[in-house]
């Protein structure tokens, strides 16, 4: 592991955290301004916070018309679509009673987790969010033309399906770039109204750093990976911003349960370690 930048004793903290065999990744600070990086410009597999992105093209796509449907009824109708095929022909159904008609809104919250809803419709509802902007290629291709520093986002796959030959990869600077995007409503050729509606389908929580924003994510099929991402929008100071990444490079030694845990563990370790650093 090698970092970018950092402060010294923050550094120590975190490469204690991150004992064992794990490839990390770590990017904290407010936007374009770092405190803290790890191994940030390394891509590595994003499970769901790449729906961050997702949902930038998304809503601005739709921008102006975000409680139109979607859209997308004609591609949960067809079991062959490569949006469906992840799922099993029960869980099709449940996908179509609880998708057809959605807005474009409904859609974003569902796959950002605030809206609830169970696993197979919340990884459906990106799934349909990807095929009306064009597929895995064409969504790479819009994320990267949106702004240079999203170029290493890579949407390789429709989410549940394989992960070879391509998977969703991302460095943990640029998640941290469409993180900062979203926080400061600068998001090119998007309207501020538009990027408010992006943080308010987020999942948001409260504690002494402020209003926080966030997106996890993990995938227990090799390799295995934990995600951890978020912002703090803070009175009076700029946003904060924060991806913790950790990918076990080689099959797990005991269970996949137990080496999630362990990945889950010490992201939140890291996550409290750069919180704490934020506070001094």
């Amino acid at each position: 592991m090698s970092i970018a930048r950092a402060d010294d004793a923050l550094d120590k903290q975190v490469h204690a955290a991150m004992s064992g065999p794990v490839q990390a990744g770590v990017w904290f600070g407010a936007p374009g301004a770092s405190i803290y990086e790890l191994d940030s410009s390394q891509p590595i597999p994003t499970a769901s916070v790449i729906k961050a992105a997702i949902l930038v093209e998304l809503f601005a796509a739709h921008a102006g018309h975000l409680d139109d449907a979607l859209g997308t009824d004609a591609v949960m109708a067809d079991d062959g679509h490569a949006a469906m095929t992840p799922f099993s022909a029960s869980k099709r159904e449940e996908i179509r009673a609880a998708l057809t008609g959605a807005s474009v809104r409904t859609v974003g919250a569902i796959m950002m987790g605030s809206h609830k809803a169970s696993n197979a419709v919340y990884n459906a509802a990106a799934n349909l969010a990807i095929a009306s902007l064009g597929g895995p290629v064409e969504l790479t291709k819009k994320i990267g033309a949106r702004d240079p520093r999203f170029a290493s986002i890579v949407v390789g796959r429709y989410m549940l399906a394989a992960r070879t030959p391509n998977d969703n990869v991302a460095t943990p600077a640029s998640l941290a770039a469409v993180l900062a995007s979203i926080a400061t409503a600068k998001i090119p050729k998007v309207d501020a109204a538009t990027v408010a509606a992006m943080t308010r389908v987020m999942l948001q929580s409260k504690d002494g750093l402020g209003v926080r924003y966030h997106k996890d994510g993990n995938l227990e099929n090799d390799p295995l990976v934990v995600v951890k991402t978020g912002f703090y929008l803070r009175d009076g100071k700029p946003p904060l911003i924060y991806v913790v990444g950790a990918v076990l490079p080689t099959k797990p030694t005991g269970t996949r349960d137990a080496e999630t845990l362990r990945l889950d563990k010490m992201t939140d370790a890291v996550v409290a370690l750069l919180s704490a650093a934020a506070k001094r």
